[in-house]
């Protein structure tokens, strides 16, 4: 076990007692032998924190406090967090299995890469139904200037990539994530790779996913961290990104796109 880089998986929580439990078990089943995991709620009156109370040896590290929105309480736990590599994994969202941790840490380690995505899977919340395959596969550095990046929610990322360039930009609220990876893949060229398998499963209906405003808010986030981080491109380039969320709605994962 002390041979493994230690993993601090972040679950940032608001108000989801209803979904809260299935990441904290879907982190407890990994079989990976050196998880650190931090929960950072932003002051849940729904009865979320009685939850997280009760399965409280589970979890590493417990934060739970008013925050500025969602990349405010993903920037506390990268603070306090004391793992060589860091993972994201929302309350909405869940592994697909146990080895979804250590097949990501494995590619990472064989590749020798500061980065590590895959695939992911959305699901509908009633019914557990297949809604959208995100697959990262066909990844190119390019595709930031339409406004599509890998999925954030499977990403593998070394710590001291924060500490060199900096944490998620408060600036955005939808978008920080996809400024964090454009910084990050683009401008800093830091080394990545690819695991060529799903493994996250996560609930739709998420703040990126959540109506028209939303769209438009993330169309304009967009924009402005390409501009920002000096990346040409124009909004109606965005259009093409609808393109591939279309085949992603079309597709269905193959059975040997799931870890087992």
């Amino acid at each position: 076990m002390n041979t493994l880089p230690l993993v601090s998986i972040i679950s940032v929580v608001y108000n989801n007692v209803e979904y809260v439990e299935k990441a904290i078990n879907s982190v407890n089943s990994q079989s990976y032998p050196n998880i650190e995991y931090i929960v950072i709620d932003g002051g849940s009156t729904d009865g979320t924190i009685e939850v997280i109370n009760k399965n409280i040896q589970l979890i590493s590290e417990f934060i739970s406090e008013k925050d500025n929105g969602i990349y405010d309480a993903l920037n506390k736990g990268v603070k306090i967090s004391s793992g060589e590599i860091i993972a994201i994994l929302h309350s909405d969202d869940v592994f697909i299995d146990k080895s979804s941790v250590s097949l990501s840490v494995e590619r990472m380690l064989d590749k020798d890469a500061e980065i590590c995505f895959s695939d992911m899977i959305i699901v509908n919340r009633s019914n557990e139904k297949i809604v959208r395959y995100y697959k990262s596969q066909y990844f190119k550095k390019w595709l930031f200037r339409i406004g599509w990046m890998p999925p954030h929610p499977t990403c593998f990322i070394k710590k001291n990539l924060f500490d060199k360039f900096g944490l998620y930009d408060l600036e955005y609220k939808i978008a920080a994530d996809f400024d964090l990876l454009l910084r990050l893949l683009i401008v800093h060229a830091v080394s990545w790779t690819h695991l060529n398998k799903i493994t996250v499963k996560m609930y739709n209906g998420g703040l990126s996913n959540s109506g028209f405003k939303s769209k438009k808010i993330i169309a304009n986030e967009i924009s402005l961290s390409l501009n920002n981080n000096k990346i040409w491109s124009i909004k109606i380039l965005q259009l093409f990104r609808y393109i591939i969320r279309l085949a992603e709605l079309i597709i269905v994962p193959s059975k040997k796109r799931f870890i087992s």
